[in-house]
């Protein structure tokens, strides 16, 4: 019944909001839980980290990105729009980790300070108000990637929406990635990635 009425309710061309609020109604990642799909991506980040990775995680929920790769990474920033996985990011005091609340969808989005040789969104369209804030945030990724750097997904989210958000295959995923100027690749059977040329 979810799935028939996320199908019926599309991603609006335009939200009309100058700087849209979030639109995330799902549960809080606080407590300790991890989506199989963000389980995935952590499985697939070690070939891809070294000691000067800078790494943006984007929804950070309990943070197990940060507990366990911080220590072999430069830095790790995160965001999110739930009071209480920023409270549990905090209460880690993590030297190198810094999280903000934050709607990737908002101007503020903009003020990150990157570069990043990862970014880590398991839901990059799920939660969207309009494919023209979906724009907005896709291109301002494309923007915060040094070269050579990746920004990662995985099918599973990037397919699964809320109703009124947007859903990405494998297709769309490439085509997004190609229109920004990135490679997309397949890093493992079901994690995808868009590379930025150079590096």
């Amino acid at each position: 019944m979810r799935r028939a009425r996320a199908a019926l309710v599309r991603c609006p061309a335009d939200c009309g909001q100058a700087d849209p609020v979030h639109t995330y109604r799902d549960v809080s990642f606080a407590d300790g839980l991890i989506s199989p799909d963000q389980a995935r991506i952590a499985l697939a980040l070690p070939p891809l980290l070294g000691p000067g990775t800078r790494l943006l995680h984007v929804g950070v929920g309990c943070s197990d990105l940060a507990v366990t790769f911080a220590a072999a990474i430069a830095r790790i920033d995160g965001i999110t729009v739930m009071a209480d996985e920023h409270a549990t990011a905090e209460a880690l005091a993590l030297p190198n980790y810094q999280v903000w609340t934050m709607n990737k969808h908002a101007l503020a989005f903009a003020a990150l300070p990157g570069p990043y040789d990862l970014i880590v969104d398991n839901n990059p369209g799920s939660f969207a108000c309009c494919r023209r804030h979906f724009r907005f945030t896709v291109e301002r990724y494309a923007r915060l990637l040094a070269p050579g750097g990746r920004l990662l997904t995985d099918e599973r989210g990037a397919r699964w929406r809320q109703p009124g958000g947007l859903s990405l295959r494998w297709r769309e995923w490439a085509r997004v990635g190609r229109s920004l100027g990135l490679k997309p690749e397949r890093v493992s059977e079901t994690v995808w990635a868009w590379r930025k040329p150079g590096g």
